[in-house]
């Protein structure tokens, strides 16, 4: 489906939302009058608004129209702008994406084939269904993992045999099950805090890069837990299509296609101060190490502008000397070389590509995380894309992606320690830091500090804040969690304790 998308300031937004229906008068002509659909941003990458364009018309002067500015070729008849989140990667513009909107632009926006998938229980195994069932009749729900096996064996232990083991495991789920008003959140916190005190403080290193590192053990454990909004060391795991995944060039090429490298990376900057000019001198081995040629570097040094630009592929350098011979004009020449973006995506600082077997497909692994900008390339298996940026996971695939990466972050960085943990207990982490519909810190400035006792948030940290803030808005507390009966010596909301009885006696006769 075809849309008009168009960046825009935000003082022009608010006078479209201002009334229900607006003529609005752009230096545009779409291809196709029948487009009833319009995307607009204020950044040129994320649309904040979807609008209805309700006609498309040519441009004619009258006192009801809202115009853009000069130039000015049709009016779009604007009906129903209401809020919305998508990014420019869910647009092609004539079959290609674009990395930032200018200004006015058609575009095909990528519709998703949505199949429905089998339910659960269609996808289990007949004679597993039949165990499940039997369990059912027994009052108790059995494991699938357990049933699986136990139908597996079924024809060869017999019939007896088989109500027996039924039973057996019945007795076994009940014994191991939790008791009712368990302290789980106590019991979660030391099981993992306790072979937390013994994880080393390491940083992992990428063989042969030294560039590339990934924090691991406590240091990364803590990141999770403190929902981080940028770890320390983001890094990402790329798969390609499985047609691609062995071709060495493809694999080079998506490299050379999200490595982020600047001038600085592959080339010196050398300011000459009589002469009023900035020499790109670029290094052999740094452009072979980056795959950069001399052309890339060429045409990414054309978007500097007010400067004359005098390349020799022979000694590979590059002259700029600006049009406005100043040294203030020289020395902001030279800032913008220095970080100016030759290829790649933002955030991405490395990339490199291995084989993690002989025979194996190409895996690549990189410094700095983009999730969205590398799902969209063609190359790339968008399925088993893997970051460790958990903040990023949730703003673009959404809240029950965060609590998987925070199970399966938490349980790989306590099994490279060699620590076993239960999975139920970083299950419990990763469901009390994703339930609100956000990714919350473990610590005050999430679950922590916002606990519904001012005891409770008193205990934990900030306590003079917390009773002052408490008693000027006539806070009240209910006793109900276990710091803040502890506090007040009474018995905690656990065990026995969560259970009230009273005595009564016998009425003695008269």
């Amino acid at each position: 489906m075809k849309a008009i998308v168009w960046k825009d300031t935000k003082k022009n937004i608010d006078m479209l939302l201002k009334k229900h229906q607006v003529k609005y008068a752009v230096d545009f002509a779409p291809s196709n009058a029948k487009i009833e659909k319009g995307y607009i941003s204020t950044d040129g990458i994320n649309f904040q608004f979807e609008v209805a364009i309700g006609s498309v018309s040519p441009f004619k002067d009258d006192a009801d129209v809202l115009k853009k500015k000069t130039g000015l070729i049709s009016v779009l008849t604007l009906e129903e702008l209401r809020p919305v989140n998508r990014h420019i990667s869910d647009f092609r513009f004539n079959g290609k994406k674009i990395a930032k909107l200018t200004g006015f632009m058609e575009g095909e926006i990528k519709e998703l084939d949505l199949v429905p998938s089998a339910t659960i229980e269609e996808k289990i195994d007949p004679e597993v269904r039949k165990v499940l069932a039997d369990a059912k009749k027994m009052s108790f729900d059995m494991p699938l993992s357990i049933a699986v096996k136990i139908a597996a064996k079924r024809a060869e232990i017999g019939e007896k045999s088989y109500k027996k083991l039924i039973k057996l495991v019945q007795e076994d789920l009940v014994r191991k099950a939790i008791d009712p008003y368990e302290a789980v959140g106590i019991i979660a916190a030391q099981s993992i805090g306790e072979p937390g005190t013994q994880m080393t403080m390491r940083t992992f290193h990428f063989a042969g890069v030294r560039e590339m590192n990934v924090t691991l053990g406590l240091p990364r454990l803590i990141e999770i837990v403190d929902a981080r909004r940028i770890p320390s060391t983001p890094s990402m795991t790329i798969y390609l299509r499985k047609d691609l995944e062995k071709s060495e060039e493809v694999a080079r090429r998506v490299v050379k296609e999200i490595e982020n490298t600047t001038v600085l990376d592959v080339a010196d900057v050398i300011t000459d101060v009589n002469d009023l000019t900035v020499s790109i001198k670029l290094d052999k081995a740094k452009m072979e190490e980056r795959l950069v040629e001399f052309s890339d570097v060429s045409f990414a040094v054309e978007k500097v502008r007010q400067v004359n630009i005098t390349p020799d592929e022979k000694t590979r350098t590059i002259v700029l000397k600006p049009q406005q011979e100043s040294f203030k004009k020289l020395y902001q020449v030279q800032e913008q070389v220095k970080v100016l973006t030759i290829k790649g995506l933002t955030g991405i600082k490395r990339a490199i590509a291995r084989k993690e077997s002989q025979d194996g497909p190409y895996v690549i692994y990189t410094q700095g995380s983009n999730l969205r900008m590398v799902m969209d390339i063609e190359e790339v298996d968008p399925y088993r894309i893997t970051t460790n940026d958990i903040i990023e996971i949730s703003n673009v695939l959404g809240i029950e992606a965060a609590r998987n990466a925070i199970y399966n972050e938490s349980e790989r960085t306590l099994q490279e320690q060699g620590l076993e943990v239960d999975r139920r207990h970083l299950m419990l982490v990763a469901d009390m830091m994703s339930f609100t519909g956000s990714v919350r810190a473990v610590g005050r400035t999430g679950i922590s500090g916002r606990k519904s006792s001012v005891l409770a948030r008193a205990a934990f940290e900030i306590t003079t804040k917390h009773l002052l803030r408490a008693g000027l808005l006539g806070e009240t507390d209910s006793l109900t969690g276990v710091a803040e009966n502890i506090i007040v010596g009474q018995p905690i909301t656990l065990g026995t304790g969560s259970v009230n009885l009273v005595y009564r006696g016998n009425r003695k006769s008269d």
